[in-house]
């Protein structure tokens, strides 16, 4: 059997140990020792050729390359780098698959050039930190799994295709069936008319398994998805500085489907914003504008529920900050991608590929893999740093708030500021007022809902379009400007002028099922609320 050939690299005073528990490992492991061969540079017997050219040629020649990086750098060579960069390098021109973990420093410092490499490597590829020998076992036990499965060695199911045993059609939700129906129509085209019956729908969508519905059905259309994933929720943190301390100023767990759990999560994230309204030389409907994309939050919120690993445990964690906001998801990037892929379109290779699917039927992705790079041209469009990413055991993303000052350098967890001279502060001139509580004053005293606050500017707007007799299309357009806030039907009813049932019966139905209006709660549920699809979004 042929086998991939592993090169393991790092500056060799300092992993000796650990290279030779790796390459242990491969060689004995019951299942990875029959498709991988382990290089080090111990193997290499006492010869005439140049040994530096012979570790050179196999690390050109391996199909996976492993990085250890520590303290030290390592010997400069005549071409200003050290042997370990320079291995790095020649397998990434042969397409080798390139992994890299990090040693937990625990407060010591890297020799400058080690920090520069890492630096390079970090904005080119995922990492894990180890802090042991056996956590980088682990950890390299992971990746090749994943690289068999990449390579279809080892068959498995992703996770939405699976089923379980106590799941059947009975706990599936025939109303968010015909929602989806409906909606999916009116986006995509989708060719199953809106009567069709649940079970039609779920193999059309290949999320039936054997008559029984698969852990992507589930999660988009059962009655109860967090009876089966509990961890399956969004979880929400505001807090009023820059670190993860107490105390909390709101918190919120979400729960539902994973469409129902994005609409909650991000009105409750574009609540927390400052809005801006503007002078009067702007064009009414530009007048009220929220200091980030409504679109981004929504596009980042999207990407951490469709693409998540849904084996983890933990859940979407989404924390306000001062100066940031900052979602995670567990999960890591697929084999097929590199983070410097992220920075460009590129293919699209889900974790939950049937899951995202439904997604994309609804609306929710536009194109599949575009997600990040439309984020960073709606930020850059706004005059807004880029969001950065992070993948050193989740995937992180961090969005910086316009209102960042002198804190940019703050980072989730970490004091790096390694990111910041790719991504500079940019001078934003506006012509508006900021309205609301100021977030990035220091020792501020928050009493002022944003939510409230956010409402009273987008009524008092739309409320000088309300009349006495309006059109349903009328009608229509007031409540998609007005709910880029989300309003309940009775809040909606007393600005319109219209009753409740009218609106209830006539007119928001009609709106949600063309996904126009995304519902912030479950069906049903008492103190439902609205909000306009974000991507309406110009």
């Amino acid at each position: 059997m042929l086998k991939y050939k592993v090169f393991i690299s790092s500056v060799q005073s300092e992993f000796a140990q650990e290279r030779q528990r790796i390459f242990d490992f491969i060689r004995t492991d019951e299942l990875i020792g029959q498709h991988f061969e382990p290089f080090i540079f111990e193997q290499i017997a006492a010869q005439d050729t140049n040994p530096r050219q012979l570790y050179i040629d196999e690390a050109s020649s391996c199909q996976v390359y492993l990085l250890l990086i520590g303290k030290r750098y390592g010997n400069i060579l005549p071409e200003g780098i050290s042997p370990t960069e320079k291995e790095y390098q020649a397998a990434g021109k042969s397409n080798a698959w390139r992994v890299a973990f990090i040693s937990d420093m625990d407060g010591q410092k890297r020799e400058e050039e080690e920090e520069r490499f890492f630096r390079t490597v970090r904005n080119e590829l995922s990492y894990r930190v180890f802090s042991n020998p056996s956590v980088l076992v682990s950890l390299v036990k992971q990746s090749l799994y994943a690289y068999l499965k990449y390579k279809g060695v080892i068959q498995t199911l992703s996770f939405d295709e699976q089923t379980r045993d106590d799941a059947s059609m009975a706990d599936i939700d025939a109303k968010k069936i015909k929602d989806f129906l409906h909606q999916a129509r009116q986006k995509r085209g989708f060719p199953l008319s809106e009567d069709s019956d649940p079970m039609t729908v779920l193999k059309h969508l290949r999320l039936l398994r054997q008559d029984k519905p698969s852990n992507g059905a589930l999660l988009m259309f059962a009655n109860d998805p967090q009876y089966f994933f509990p961890s399956a929720v969004v979880k929400c943190a505001w807090f009023l500085g820059t670190e993860t301390v107490k105390p909390i100023e709101d918190y919120k767990t979400f729960e539902g489907s994973v469409a129902e759990q994005i609409s909650q999560a991000t009105s409750w994230v574009m609540s927390k914003l400052s809005v801006r309204f503007g002078q009067r030389n702007v064009e009414a409907q530009n007048e009220v504008e929220f200091e980030l994309p409504r679109s981004v939050i929504f596009e980042t919120i999207v990407n951490a529920v469709a693409h998540r690993d849904y084996n983890s445990t933990g859940s979407v964690q989404v924390s306000v900050f001062r100066n940031r906001i900052v979602v995670r998801n567990p999960g890591t990037l697929p084999v097929e991608l590199t983070k410097a892929d992220l920075m460009k379109e590129h293919g699209s290779y889900p974790h939950n590929p049937y899951l995202a699917e439904v997604m994309y039927q609804m609306g929710y992705i536009e194109k599949y893999g575009t997600g990040i790079t439309e984020n960073i041209r709606r930020m850059q469009e706004a005059r807004l740093l880029a969001p950065e990413i992070d993948l050193s055991a989740e995937f992180v993303t961090t969005i910086w708030r316009e209102n960042i000052g002198t804190n940019v350098a703050t980072n989730v967890g970490t004091n790096d500021t390694t990111n910041i001279d790719a991504n500079k502060l940019i001078d934003k001139t506006t012509n508006g007022v900021n309205i609301g509580t100021n977030i990035g004053t220091s020792g501020d005293n928050v009493a002022t809902d944003h939510l409230v606050e956010n409402k009273r500017i987008v009524d008092r707007l739309v409320k000088k379009k309300v009349k006495p007799r309006m059109t349903k299309e009328q009608l229509r357009e007031c409540i998609i400007e007005v709910c880029i806030v989300d309003h309940s039907i009775d809040e909606l009813a007393t600005l319109l002028r219209k009753s409740p049932g009218y609106l209830q019966n006539s007119i928001i139905p009609d709106l949600v099922a063309d996904g126009i209006l995304l519902r912030t709660k479950p069906s049903h549920s008492p103190g439902q609320t609205y909000m306009t699809n974000p991507k309406l979004d110009k």
